[in-house]
């Protein structure tokens, strides 16, 4: 790394207000010793990236919880009377059930805590674990079922989850989905269901939605020679499904560039990621 990219890398950690995280220091780190794996070029790639990159760590979720569940209609917050609340994962899939279950209960609790919705049951017996008991799901006309996620990327596991909901009859204009950020691709997909949606964060493609012709072709290719270089799962390659996700939470997303959350090698020994997964 030369002194200027240390200084830019400087002035990226200083404009993000990252060292107010109690992380940073850790995050720190191991970013500079990614970075010092990589040669001059592929670490402009990275500095452009981490210009864009939104963390956003467990010190925040309490605060983005509460300030999304505020942005919620007011017409739909003084007619309820009970919400519902499932996670958005793919029907087969139930590991990410578990997973997203994990997501919802802090939730619930949190949002007891905003006193507009005192009036609206949604304690954890209206939480539901399982499509089984989704599919015998009936609403009244003042109650919802809220949709929990944290992240919604390409918004192929939200679609497929839709429509299960939707074989079960559930009127989709009684949904509300609740996520902490929502990428543009996925968000589209959102928008022609005509679901309710409220977040906290847009997330852009990170080199698609930024560059363009030759200046798009020309780092998409430079990050897929950094993906070979460090041997990570060509699956997540520019991230799952090719998302380009540039996000940390809790658990960063697999949509997220790898090179941020996958482990690599150093000398034969395991090197963990600035934001890991795991």
């Amino acid at each position: 790394m030369t002194p200027q990219q240390l200084i830019r890398f400087q002035k990226i950690i200083d404009v993000k207000e990252w060292r107010e995280n109690p992380l940073h220091e850790s995050v720190e780190k191991k970013l500079f010793n990614l970075m010092n794996k990589l040669n001059e070029n592929e670490i402009n790639l990275v500095l452009e990236l981490l210009n864009n990159f939104t963390w956003i760590g467990n010190n925040q979720y309490d605060k983005k919880i509460l300030d999304i569940f505020r942005k919620i209609d007011s017409s739909i917050i003084s007619s309820a009377t009970k919400f519902y609340f499932f996670p958005v994962v793919k029907p087969w899939d139930s590991y990410k059930l578990k997973s997203g279950l994990s997501l919802i209960y802090p939730v619930v609790g949190i949002i007891n805590y905003i006193e507009e919705l005192d009036h609206i049951e949604k304690g954890s017996n209206c939480i539901i674990t399982n499509y089984k008991t989704l599919s015998k799901l009936k609403l009244k006309d003042t109650e919802y079922l809220i949709l929990v996620d944290d992240f919604i990327g390409s918004g192929k596991t939200f679609k497929s989850c839709i429509e299960q909901i939707e074989s079960y009859s559930i009127p989709l204009e009684k949904i509300i989905l609740i996520s902490i950020a929502i990428q543009n691709e996925g968000l589209e997909i959102i928008t022609n269901k005509k679901i309710k949606a409220y977040y906290s964060h847009i997330e852009r493609k990170g080199i698609t939605d930024f560059y363009y012709a030759d200046e798009q072709t020309k780092r998409k290719s430079l990050m897929k020679l950094i993906e070979r270089k460090l041997k990570f799962n060509s699956k997540f390659s520019l991230g799952y499904e090719e998302s380009e996700a540039l996000l940390s939470l809790i658990k960063t997303p697999n949509n997220t560039f790898p090179i941020f959350w996958h482990e690599y090698y150093d000398h034969n020994l395991v090197k963990k990621a600035p934001f890991p997964r795991y």
